[in-house]
């Protein structure tokens, strides 16, 4: 028991690592270091330290702590990564673009033209979202979850993980809890979306695109905060259903989108039996094998 303890496969140290250490170097790095260029430039260049340091705090954990190759966590696997791509683009921009659609038709949105960002602000905007959903994917479900799901089993490990999603934005300008509880489901459906495939490229690219069509795109507030869009929105209509200053994620419109998503994806992990069991949950004993009478001289199988 000892040695399984002080063993750093065992996997509350590797959680204590893979969330501790990109939390140390971002509390460092927002108090110690003064990036040079603007506030674009300065994001920029924030979210690619993080995505590398998440990416070292992964090696760390797979080759260090675990004896595995990076390949395992699901970020470099090729295979159906343009279906996967896709897949989450659409499930990340459809939705936010109904949604808005439907709350102007209402009268709820009020868009027009030009927004407050240039083609070229919107293009770095976006290089930044995609940082943000990267490096956000590798925390919370490449190392979070899936430690979590090595050491408690799989519905413990999307619940926790994403309420670790969900917290982490509860400081952001705006917060409701309401808000707060539809990202902690969003981090369900995303960690359900990378125990299915087993790839973080869908929560990336559905990450990307949910910010991307939400801020750069619409105009309207992303988590809380405000970005320059390519469309200038008004809001009208009651916060219950616009989300306020906190955005779509918190308005009772979106809601029903992220539930029933949730509810697919993990429908879809326990069909195709993706699930992990919790290490307390009893195992079946094998039946022993029954006494051999004469050898079988054929050959194994082909």
């Amino acid at each position: 028991m000892a040695g399984t303890l002080l063993s750093p496969r065992f996997w509350p140290w590797r959680l204590g690592v893979a969330m501790g250490l990109p939390w140390l170097f971002r509390f460092l790095l927002d108090r110690l270091v003064h990036l040079p260029g603007g506030r674009l430039e300065r994001a920029i260049e924030s979210r690619v330290l993080m995505a590398i340091v998440d990416v070292l705090v992964l090696l760390v954990v797979l080759r260090w702590m675990e004896g595995r190759t990076l390949r395992e966590s699901g970020l470099f696997g090729r295979t159906g990564l343009v279906r996967r791509l896709s897949e989450g683009i659409a499930l990340g921009a459809g939705p936010v673009a109904v949604h808005a659609a439907a709350l102007a038709a209402a009268g709820m949105y009020v868009f027009s033209l030009p927004g407050s960002a240039t083609a070229g602000e919107a293009v770095l905007l976006a290089l930044v979202l995609l940082l943000v959903g990267f490096e956000e994917e590798v925390r919370y479900r490449a190392l979070a979850f899936r430690t979590l799901d090595q050491g408690v089993g799989s519905w413990l490990a999307m619940g926790l993980s994403g309420a670790f999603f969900g917290i982490s934005h509860a400081t952001n300008s705006g917060a409701t809890p309401l808000g707060i509880a539809a990202i902690a489901l969003g981090g369900v459906f995303l960690a359900a979306c990378y125990l299915r495939y087993g790839s973080l490229w869908v929560p990336i690219a559905f990450h990307f695109a949910w910010d991307t069509t939400m801020g750069v795109v619409l105009g309207l507030p992303v988590s809380g905060t405000p970005l320059p869009g390519l469309l200038h929105v008004q809001m009208t209509g009651p916060e219950a259903w616009t989300g306020g200053g906190f955005g779509p994620e918190a308005s009772t419109a979106l809601q029903p989108f992220i539930f029933a998503a949730a509810a697919f994806y993990l429908w879809k992990v326990v069909v195709e039996r993706k699930l992990t069991p919790p290490p307390w949950r009893a195992r079946p004993v094998p039946a022993a094998p029954a006494p051999a009478s004469i050898p079988s001289t054929r050959g194994p199988a082909a």
